[in-house]
């Protein structure tokens, strides 16, 4: 039954993945560690939750600011290609205020997990409208009239905002307790703290949304 569990708990935010990210250009690439008896999957989830993170620093900065990495941190994309389809979302000021504090918040996640391990260039990233659209129609079994639209006004983002971090939420919890080898385990210490932030993301925003 556990191990059931833990393959759901990797299987939604990979199947989520594939709605926002070019699946040509998702990275898994190894992570730069000395010690030789970590497993192959070791390295690939250590770095599997980049894909993410980029999604969420993304996403909130160009909600909030209507521009995004290349701005505010182009060495953390190590030269990959700008999302598509990101935009400035017309938001009232309290929530543009909120958002742009999980955009510095994810830009941070960025920075901590490249300084545990070697990373890789942001993958390309569908932010459009028509992405979002397409993963509520698909949750909701029917199509809307007219299309979701996150970038339309304040509560509509904060529904797309509540589903981001919900992606790296359950890929963090997958993923911790697949993490064996002794150099994995500092690491781990890392994801339990974005961990706990991706927590605290997630309950603001449902408070948000219920107001």
């Amino acid at each position: 039954m556990r191990i059931i569990e833990e393959r759901r708990s990797l299987l939604v935010p990979i199947v989520m993945v594939l709605f926002f990210f070019n699946t040509c250009h998702l990275q898994v690439m190894s992570c730069p560690m000395q010690t030789t008896n970590c497993t192959d999957q070791d390295r690939k989830l250590l770095e599997f939750p980049l894909n993410l993170e980029y999604l969420e620093a993304e996403f909130f900065l160009f909600g909030a600011l209507g521009f995004g990495l290349d701005t505010v941190a182009p060495s953390l994309t190590m030269g990959g290609p700008s999302p598509i389809g990101a935009q400035i979302a017309n938001l009232d000021r309290l929530t543009r205020d909120i958002v742009l504090q999980f955009a510095w918040q994810e830009v941070g996640h960025l920075r901590a997990i490249k300084k545990t391990v070697k990373g890789f260039a942001r993958p390309l990233l569908d932010l459009s409208k028509k992405s979002f659209a397409k993963v509520m129609d698909d949750a909701f079994g029917r199509k809307f009239v007219p299309p979701f639209d996150p970038y339309a006004n304040s509560y509509n983002y904060l529904i797309a905002s509540y589903l981001v971090p919900y992606v790296g939420l359950t890929g963090y919890v997958g993923a911790n307790p697949k993490l064996h080898c002794p150099a994995s385990r500092k690491v781990t210490k890392l994801n339990y703290s974005l961990l706990a932030v991706n927590i605290i993301s997630s309950s603001n925003q449902k408070f948000w949304v219920s107001m």
